[in-house]
């Protein structure tokens, strides 16, 4: 996958480290390249729903920003993307350690960027696949502060 900045890396990091709700669920930007982007988070109690399972909301957000890394690996320098859609699939009640995501771009247009994200739990030292989301990115124009 081609991308349109050559400062990609510092693009989703921003995404990544300005959004103050990830830094309040623990969740880390892992690794990425065109086309792709890889987070993860350390399972605490704060993360559980009612049963012990890690709660939907969780994986959902983890699945959404993580799609939206992948999207901004492929944008300009003076483009950012929003999600307008995103549907999310939950395969089996996640439990374990941690999370793993990676998200990767299906179709990039000029104004919608499709992705999908997998998010993977890891428990007794193996990884299962919990969910899967389909995430729609409108590339936007970055906000300038006024």
């Amino acid at each position: 996958m081609k991308t349109q900045n050559p400062n990609f890396r510092e693009n989703v990091r921003r995404i990544f480290e300005s959004a103050p709700f990830l830094d309040s669920l623990g969740l880390k930007l892992s690794d990425l390249g065109p086309g792709w982007c890889e987070s993860a988070i350390a399972i605490r109690q704060k993360h559980l729903q009612q049963d012990g399972y890690i709660h939907a909301g969780v994986q959902a957000t983890m699945a959404d920003h993580t799609a939206g890394g992948a999207g901004g690996t492929v944008i300009r320098h003076d483009q950012t993307v929003l999600t307008i859609e995103f549907k999310i699939n939950l395969l089996r009640p996640a439990s374990g350690d941690r999370l793993r995501c990676r998200g990767t771009v299906l179709r990039a247009g000029k104004t919608i960027i499709v992705a999908e994200s997998e998010v993977f739990a890891w428990k007794d030292g193996e990884e299962k696949l919990a969910a899967k989301a389909t995430v729609t990115l409108a590339v936007v124009p970055q906000r300038t502060e006024a």
